[in-house]
């Protein structure tokens, strides 16, 4: 076993820099609005010297340059225009760049995070049961039946996303299903045009840059490989590397992922024809500095 704590952060050659940019500007101009003072910050977001006890609180804030309105397609190529009265569950949504988690896990203490995708109406919650990793397929956020679900994970993937590969599941299939709008990164052009997705934690505010999506064929992503080795995380890699389907997208510049990056893979219903389709982000941006994991050889 080898305990090794350095990982690469899932940076390219300027990627995450401008979401970066942006926050920390946002972050400047309310420290002065404020009359406050900053000691110094980390290029991952949190703060370092004597404002290193709020580096939370500022992840929290993080993802406020994606503004309270957001303008993409919809899968005809329609406007779509949202906005925080629109979207979100139990009255919340991440178009302002907050999440209530004290209410939220007052409607349901098993809400663990909240996916916010901007361009789509993707802003909900994410929950992972304690009863059953099949519990939120016919069941909604506040745990009432539903003919649709919820947005959730398995009980194998911890809720702080510090796995190499988090499987978000979700209802892709119904016109109201959760994720039907993961639908819309099929189009070559909104694939290029919308490029991040957000996950608020409690306690941080992670940016996901989304590199593929395509139709998986395969069995089971979460148990297909033992993501707690090295091995198995390079096995998932070069498997999505090796994806040559016609509906495939993929980001230029992410050619050189490793099993150090995070991954997060949103993964909507098995069909008919046994495929799925998958959308699949690599970490940039880690608010508070929390995100690290041991690899086993």
């Amino acid at each position: 076993m080898k305990r090794d704590r350095k990982r690469e952060k899932s940076i390219r050659p300027g990627g995450g820099k401008r979401a970066f940019e942006l926050g920390f500007l946002l972050l400047l101009a309310a420290v002065v609005c404020a009359g406050c003072s900053v000691s110094g910050q980390k290029k991952d977001g949190s703060k370092t010297g004597a404002g290193e006890e709020n580096g939370a609180e500022s992840g929290m804030n993080a993802g406020q340059e994606t503004g309270g309105k957001e303008t993409g397609t919809d899968a005809d190529g329609a406007g779509l225009e949202q906005d925080a009265e629109e979207t979100g569950m139990f009255g919340e949504s991440a178009a302002d760049g907050h999440i209530d988690f004290a209410m939220l896990k007052e409607q349901n203490p098993e809400i663990f995070a909240w996916l916010y995708i901007p361009g789509t109406d993707i802003d909900l919650p994410v929950l992972q049961s304690c009863v059953s990793d099949e519990f939120y397929i016919t069941h909604d956020a506040a745990g009432e039946e539903s003919g649709v679900g919820a947005v959730y994970t398995e009980m194998p993937n911890l809720m702080d996303m510090c796995d190499f590969n988090t499987v978000i599941h979700g209802n892709d299939l119904e016109e109201d299903g959760p994720l039907k709008a993961l639908h819309h990164f099929e189009d070559a052009d909104f694939f290029v045009e919308h490029e991040t997705f957000y996950l608020y934690l409690p306690d941080n505010v992670l940016t996901y840059e989304i590199f593929a999506s395509y139709y998986d064929e395969g069995s089971d992503i979460l148990r297909r490989h033992d993501y707690t080795t090295f091995a198995g995380c390079q096995e998932y890699l070069d498997e999505i590397y090796g994806i040559r389907s016609m509906n495939r997208n993929f980001r230029e510049g992410w050619e050189g992922l490793t099993p150090w990056h995070f991954l997060v893979t949103l993964n909507g219903l098995i069909r008919e024809d046994g495929t799925q389709y998958v959308v699949i982000g690599a970490l940039t941006e880690d608010a508070a500095g929390k995100i690290d994991r041991i690899i086993y050889e």
